[in-house]
């Protein structure tokens, strides 16, 4: 019975959870009748199945919302751009402001920014430096990757990288297509890997590549990938994902990282293609967020 250790968690000071934040939808302003709820679309290119809510972790995301208002003319822009660097502990309230005069054109409304009350922050610690480590850079210079030099070989550092190096060329077809592929196998690494301290170096391969960008570069990209998520293309990049496969390599740079170095993990990637298939498929539903075959 997990009722009673439940129960004394509510009650019990020492019980503790892992800070996070919200992003919500769904507290539209009833007295405002241009004021909209807003639907996910997206997190950091992951897919979402239009939900008003979700749990967010803390730190810097890429949020694609779509607003519930009416439009008249099917070249309105359905989705927009919501950059967020989210606090521990907060609950971000934002909604859809659509024009008086045109249904159309809309902005997103961040209403309110408030505390959870219920989630505790991380204690204030010291600022550190970060370092890259070796086996989360690219071995050389890498250089904008077209969508047919992609392959399932292609690791999650070589795609980050690859992207950041589109978006400054203003390559966005193949910043798109690279994010995904990016987004998807390192997910997928993290499915195959179990030890969860070892999948924050997605992160630092992320602070290495696309976060150097200027905020203008980065700007420009969310609202080409808004474009594209607003087009109604996520059944092509699914199909596309999909057709180039599971990944064929070893995710060394997922299983190097092992920042608590009193506990070394034993980890292997040596699964059978039956297991690998049954991921692969998950990822595409999961992170994804394609439909079933």
């Amino acid at each position: 019975m997990k009722l009673p250790l439940i129960i004394g968690c509510l009650f019990l000071t020492g019980c503790q959870s892992t800070p996070y934040a919200i992003i919500d939808g769904s507290q539209s302003k009833v007295s405002d009748a241009n004021n909209y709820n807003v639907e996910i679309v997206a997190i950091d290119g992951a897919f979402q199945s239009g939900k008003l809510t979700k749990n967010i972790k803390p730190g810097y995301h890429t949020i694609h919302l779509s607003t519930t208002g009416p439009l008249r003319s099917r070249k309105a822009m359905s989705t927009l751009v919501y950059p967020l660097v989210a606090k521990e502990c907060m609950r971000y309230v934002v909604t859809a402001q659509h024009g008086p005069g045109n249904k159309d054109d809309w902005e997103i409304r961040v209403l309110d920014e408030r505390l959870i009350p219920a989630c505790t922050p991380s204690p204030v610690e010291p600022e550190v430096a970060v370092v890259i480590p070796d086996y989360a850079k690219p071995t050389g210079d890498i250089s904008c990757l077209a969508k047919e030099q992609l392959t399932n070989k292609t690791t999650p550092v070589a795609l980050l990288h690859s992207v950041a190096a589109c978006i400054k060329s203003q390559d966005y077809d193949s910043a798109i297509s690279g994010y995904f592929l990016a987004g998807a196998y390192a997910y997928f690494d993290t499915l195959r890997v179990p030890n969860k301290p070892s999948h924050e170096v997605v992160e630092l391969i992320k602070k290495d590549s696309i976060w150097t960008l200027s905020a203008l570069e980065q700007q420009n990209f969310e609202q080409k990938l808004a474009d594209y998520l607003g087009s109604e293309q996520k059944q092509t990049a699914c199909g596309w994902v999909a057709s180039v496969g599971e990944p064929d390599y070893t995710p060394l740079y997922m299983l190097q990282h092992q920042p608590n170095t009193s506990v070394q993990a034993d980890m292997t990637t040596e699964l059978s293609s039956e297991i690998k298939d049954t991921l692969f498929k998950a990822t595409l539903t999961d992170y994804l967020g394609c439909p079933l075959p």
